[in-house]
């Protein structure tokens, strides 16, 4: 089976990548990805020359984006008190251009295009003594090229969730092919790794999600104040996270519920914060006679009830000030992450699709977290008594803390590689 989902997949590749060239020139991430690969070599060979001036191992982390990436840097960080090279790739060219100047890094480039032989010729130049792959970025000729050449092949905060493909019949053998060349995976829960037992036989280690790691380090340094303390007074601060559009009717009917709205302050974090993103959560609040105001206009500040922040890059930190929380996405794509509520102990609501996040399932599973279908369940959530709010909050602090230690415990077996 592994055999013919190769000769496939390859014949596959052979008929699409022409297409994905062409659709490179009128697509501005495909273009930027494909100006990535003709860089390859020159990024390889300034990288080597550095290591034959002073040989030393070098580890290879890759995150495919901007979530992944914070994901691995609790092990970065630790990893970086050994003597080796860091040598870090992406799939995404908005983390990549963002990340490529980090001085963690020794070297930095792409991930190469999935052809075997542009793989393999990039793994025996880059000769790295590990490859730490994070979630779910499974590339099969990759895999198979790391195998063939002998280079141990790891993934951390190994996901999967129960409505994957990957796990439907036809593809469930398919992936096996793949999967099988992972020396071992670190996930983070029991439930996690009855499912990945499905499509992979080797050794699995539940560690808990790094992510847990990252969100709590930024938790105990984050003493900026990105909000005054006049404008939270003693009101209760209720926090909307990355949400859009199909979140938008329900929070906008919800919040005039919560009465009285002087006692309250709702924050709401659009995922996208272009013009045509916020003007609609303007009117529908207005339409509720609710006057909303922008962070970008908090120095004319008038006692509003509602912000728009329409400001990226903060989110994790507004948690510090909430009592409660409402994450978007749960009534279309699937539940943003839960992680950054729940590392500060706040209580919080989403819609019902969020079973493509395992913290987001055990969340619900141990009652620690609401899943709200109607604005009248999302109002009784948001009104929720200081006694229960606090008891959630209690039980969320003891939930965090069985979760945290993925990335020592990561590096503590795979390390050091000399």
């Amino acid at each position: 089976m592994t055999f013919f989902f190769y000769l496939f997949y390859n014949l596959l590749l052979i008929v699409v990548l022409p297409f994905a060239w062409i659709l490179a020139f009128f697509n501005e991430k495909l273009g930027g990805s494909l100006a990535g690969q003709k860089d390859l070599k020159r990024v390889l060979d300034l990288f080597n020359a550095k290591v034959k001036l002073n040989p030393k191992p070098v580890v290879w982390l890759h995150a495919a984006s901007a979530g992944e990436f914070e994901q691995i840097k609790p092990v970065l960080s630790r990893i970086r008190k050994f003597d080796v090279y860091i040598f870090q790739t992406f799939t995404s060219t908005t983390i990549y251009y963002k990340a490529s100047h980090d001085p963690r890094f020794d070297g930095v480039c792409f991930l190469p295009w999935d052809l075997y032989p542009r793989v393999n010729r990039f793994i025996r130049a880059l000769s790295p003594s590990i490859m730490i792959n994070t979630r779910h970025d499974i590339w099969p000729n990759l895999q198979f090229a790391l195998h063939r050449n002998g280079i141990r092949n790891i993934l951390i905060n190994a996901n999967l969730y129960q409505n994957s493909n990957r796990l439907k019949p036809v593809f469930k053998q398919a992936n096996r092919g793949p999967f099988q060349f992972i020396d071992h995976m670190y996930t983070g829960s029991n439930s996690l790794k009855s499912l990945l037992q499905e499509l992979y036989s080797g050794p699995i280690d539940v560690v808990g999600d790094s992510r847990f790691d990252q969100v709590n380090e930024r938790a105990r340094t984050n003493d900026s104040e990105i909000i005054s303390s006049d404008i939270i007074s003693d009101r209760r601060v209720i926090v909307y996270g990355s949400v859009g559009a199909s979140d938008l009717d329900i929070i906008t009917s919800a919040i005039p519920k919560a009465q009285p709205s002087n006692a309250y302050l709702h924050i709401i974090v659009p995922h996208e914060t272009a013009e045509r993103d916020l003007i609609p959560w303007e009117v529908a609040l207005y339409r509720h006679k609710y006057k909303s105001i922008r962070k970008s206009e908090l120095d004319q500040y008038n006692q509003e009830s509602v912000i728009i922040w329409n400001s990226v890059g903060q989110l994790a930190d507004l948690y510090k000030y909430a009592k409660l929380a409402f994450i978007g996405a749960g009534f279309s794509t699937g539940v943003h992450s839960v992680t950054e509520s729940a590392i500060y102990n706040v209580p919080c609501a989403h819609g019902p699709k969020y079973d493509i996040l395992a913290e987001a399932i055990d969340l619900v599973d141990s009652g620690l977290s609401t899943v709200v279908y109607t604005d009248q369940e999302l109002a009784e959530f948001l009104t929720l008594s200081l006694d229960t709010v606090g008891i959630l909050s209690d039980k969320l602090k003891q939930f965090v803390e069985v979760r945290l230690g993925a990335a020592a415990k990561i590096i503590s077996q795979e390390f050091p590689l000399t």
